[in-house]
């Protein structure tokens, strides 16, 4: 497994004021505190997704987020976000397989993850009850290639602010 983290700093600087001269700094975070909180960001984000939470998932997205899904328009803001993952979550169970970690890289008040997961969804059983008992739903694996974009928020944590994927696989649902 690759992991490369990177910060991309003029001056060497992890964050300048908005409007501050060119090269200035105010003092923030460390760029090694903000990759952490990023990468903590991600666990709590597959963790949500595992467990089928759409609170937790939602907890992690900026207020103006922006999905743009393989193959479908993009869907925005927490409200077309959680209307989407009620259907998706009310429906399958999620593992996430971690291929690569990926990169991130800091610019200030933004970032950029880069990695790949694959994702096994098993569909629920539409009712257990009725069900004949040798009927278990096949779990479905695809590679998937993530890019997030990440913006700081006022306390200084980072929520995603736009979010795409696409998949290695040919005709791939999500």
């Amino acid at each position: 497994m690759c992991l490369t983290l990177a910060a991309c700093q003029p001056g060497g600087e992890q964050n300048a004021s908005a409007g501050a001269e060119p090269g200035a700094s105010i003092p923030g975070p460390s760029v090694e505190t903000d990759l952490a909180a990023i990468r903590q960001l991600q666990q709590n984000w597959n963790a949500a997704v595992e467990a089928g939470s759409v609170d937790g998932y939602l907890a992690v997205l900026d207020d103006g987020i922006e999905l743009l899904p393989t193959s479908a328009p993009p869907i925005n803001g927490k409200d077309g976000y959680r209307a989407m993952l009620e259907g998706v979550f009310g429906a399958n169970s999620y593992e996430i397989e971690v291929v690569d970690q990926g990169d991130v890289m800091v610019d200030r008040d933004m970032a950029w993850a880069r990695y790949d997961y694959i994702i096994h969804r098993t569909p629920h059983a539409a009712d257990a009850g009725s069900a004949p008992a040798s009927h278990e739903p096949t779990t479905i694996s695809s590679h998937g290639k993530y890019l997030d974009v990440m913006r700081r928020q006022p306390d200084g944590s980072w929520r995603v602010y736009k979010h795409i994927w696409n998949y290695n696989e040919p005709g791939v649902v999500p």
